[in-house]
């Protein structure tokens, strides 16, 4: 199987970084800015997505309105993946003492991705937005997942997030689980491609941000 992780485009909360009112101004599932839609829009007309088979989301907002697009290119259903969330799941940040913050149920979330489908055991209810403070294991979870989904040759696409994509690529290359910041670095719909192999054995990584 080839994973390609693709890192969502710039959110809300993404231009505000840098400001003193960071913590009260940010958003706990922050949507996409304008450049973020409009990014979107051009990747699905430069990157290279030939032979994606299969495509997946997390189901943090700005990653769903990511998805978005590129569902319609290729033709295919956005599956949502509850656990591809982003390292902390969704809180109310350092202004609100980092308070869980349940997800988008599969009505409001379909308004931004028409093509989302919503993980069968989460029928009739939001996702529960994550709120833990630790990634390997389920980015582990993830991968053997999505092996047992897919022991062929399909192509998967991902759309994550910055930190979860370094944990992914960090456990598909066999690394040790670690808490120190990503090694990879992904930029905004920046792509990664792994080659998992079916048996899981340790895979490969064949390129970052192209």
């Amino acid at each position: 199987m080839k994973l390609l992780l693709i890192r969502h485009a710039q959110s809300q909360n993404n231009v505000i970084e840098d400001r003193p009112d960071y913590a009260q101004a940010r958003q706990p599932d922050p949507p996409l800015t304008a450049h973020g839609h409009d990014s979107a829009r051009q990747f699905v007309q430069d990157a290279d997505l030939g032979g994606v088979t299969h495509l997946y989301t997390s189901l943090m907002l700005r990653a769903v309105q990511t998805a978005a697009p590129i569902a319609a290119r290729l033709k295919l259903p956005a599956h949502g993946l509850e656990q591809a969330y982003e390292y902390g799941g969704l809180t109310t940040g350092p202004a609100g003492g980092f308070n869980p913050v349940t997800g988008g149920d599969h009505a409001t979330l379909r308004t931004h991705c028409p093509a989302l489908l919503w993980p069968a055991h989460l029928t009739g209810q939001p996702w529960d937005g994550g709120a833990e403070p630790l990634f390997h294991a389920r980015a582990t979870h993830v991968l053997t997942d999505l092996r047992a989904r897919h022991p062929g040759q399909d192509r998967v696409a991902l759309v994550t997030h910055h930190d979860f994509a370094g944990a992914l690529i960090r456990a598909a290359l066999g690394w040790p689980v670690t808490d120190t910041p990503p090694t990879f670095h992904l930029a905004h719909l920046g792509t990664a491609l792994l080659d998992l192999p079916a048996d899981g054995r340790v895979g490969g990584l064949e390129w970052l941000n192209r």
